[in-house]
């Protein structure tokens, strides 16, 4: 595949399903062997897909009415959307209180700064999602924006990417556990449900996209060409190749467990992350749909070789890295 083919697709492809080939739709058949959390999470990756499908047909008929009423204008007629499967792709699953009726459990996008949280009805064999509410994360986590200040998840300006999507995907659990935990019986999402808001959830998305479309700027084409050459780096894996390409880390175990991540999700890496900055070089991110919890950081200096960070975003690395900052 030539360069300048690479660049086009990763142009088309950014910010959108990111390896959504790599997760055909499950038959409900197969969907009942696995576990209530490993069906919410089948489900995740199936909506990065077609996310208005899968809202349909997993919601209760009066969830999915107020779904439409809401955020319907999200979602196209023909149930794609790239501002939704954005959301789906990124989104990391927590499960929170649960009894023999109903279970409630979080889907997290640190890159969007949103929080869909779902409640299930647990008597079915397939549970259905019979309630919900989709709120940003500044509004769960109860802080405050500055008139015009936009999310640092999405744009930050006060300190690292990596530390400010640590800091929040460590209190966004902290929230969710206390609102919703394991020991908890009785729940409802009624408080988030009755303050939540579209249009801060849709400002995080649109400013989210908007970011991304710079890579297809005419100014980004390098950063692009770069990117289409680090994608194929990391479709292959090769621990040899990447640290040849890479000038050394702070983390010099990052390509070796990069290298020993599953083959389908490193051949679903694509870019997710695009900062253009002139003085300190640009900054890119590679992700995949089938491991959300995961974040590789590309930094492209303004010269010399480029060098990037395994960063995973799971709770546990996320709490455990707050703590020691402490």
């Amino acid at each position: 595949m030539g360069r300048k083919t690479l660049t086009g697709m990763l142009a088309v492809l950014i910010g959108l399903t990111l390896a959504a080939a790599e997760a055909p739709e499950k038959p409900a058949a197969s969907l009942q062997k696995l576990t209530p959390a490993e069906r919410i999470a089948a489900v995740r990756v199936i909506a990065a897909t077609r996310p208005g499908k899968v809202l349909k047909d997993w919601m209760t008929p009066g969830a999915f009415a107020r779904w439409q009423s809401v955020y319907g204008a999200l979602i196209r007629t023909d149930d794609r959307s790239s501002m939704m499967s954005d959301f789906f792709a990124q989104a990391m699953l927590t499960q929170g209180s649960q009894n023999e009726q109903s279970g409630v459990w979080m889907l997290y996008n640190p890159l969007q700064d949103n929080v869909l949280l779902l409640q299930t009805d647990n008597t079915e064999q397939l549970p259905r999602i019979e309630d919900f509410a989709f709120l940003t994360g500044t509004e769960f986590r109860g802080e405050t924006l500055k008139k015009d200040e936009r999310p640092q998840a999405i744009a930050p300006v006060k300190g690292d990417l990596d530390a400010v999507l640590l800091k929040n995907v460590a209190a966004t659990a902290a929230v969710f556990r206390k609102a919703f935990p394991d020991a908890g019986k009785t729940f409802s999402l009624s408080k988030y449900r009755q303050t939540a808001n579209a249009d801060p959830v849709s400002a995080n998305i649109a400013f989210r996209m908007a970011m991304l479309k710079r890579f297809t700027a005419p100014e980004a084409k390098a950063d692009a060409e770069k990117a289409g050459e680090i994608a194929l780096l990391l479709w292959k894996g090769d621990a040899a190749a990447l640290d040849a390409y890479f000038d050394s880390p702070a983390d010099s175990e990052s390509a070796a467990r990069y290298a020993a991540l599953p083959e389908r999700v490193k051949k679903s890496m694509l870019p997710s992350v695009y900062y253009r900055r002139t003085k300190t070089g640009s900054l890119l991110g590679f992700s995949s749909a089938l491991k959300p919890d995961l974040l590789l950081l590309v930094q492209l200096p303004p010269s010399g070789k480029p060098f990037f960070v395994f960063l995973p975003l799971n709770e546990e690395f996320a709490v455990a890295m707050q703590s020691a900052e402490k």
